[in-house]
């Protein structure tokens, strides 16, 4: 019989961002900024590549937990379910910083 295993979700507040536009009734991605300096930073995979680019820049908006109001610059935190080095298999969540119930919950848990 399999265990139930819990999995733990560390939240990155790493100051990625997102430039956003309105175009009619769609919000689109304009540009994804990482913050990362150094190769060892926790977005960064064994590729050199920013796992969190590499999730929003194939599945945009799909990958948003949160709701706020859209702003031209959107400052997220993240989180990887599974091996970063394995994209294809793990799963990103974003949550942008200014959605008022994450808020709430990364200063009672900060």
């Amino acid at each position: 019989m399999a265990q139930k295993q819990e999995v733990e979700q560390i939240w990155h507040n790493d100051h990625h961002v997102l430039r956003l536009r309105i175009n009619k009734s769609e919000l689109e991605i304009l540009d994804i900024i990482c913050p990362a300096e150094e190769p060892t930073a926790d977005c960064i995979n064994s590729n050199g590549e920013c796992v969190v680019e590499w999730f929003i820049s194939r599945y945009g908006m799909d990958c948003n937990g949160g709701i706020c109001p859209a702003h031209a610059e959107l400052q997220i935190c993240w989180t990887v379910v599974g091996d970063k080095n394995i994209p294809e298999s793990a799963q990103l969540w974003f949550m942008p910083l200014h959605d008022e119930v994450f808020q709430a919950w990364l200063i009672s848990n900060g």
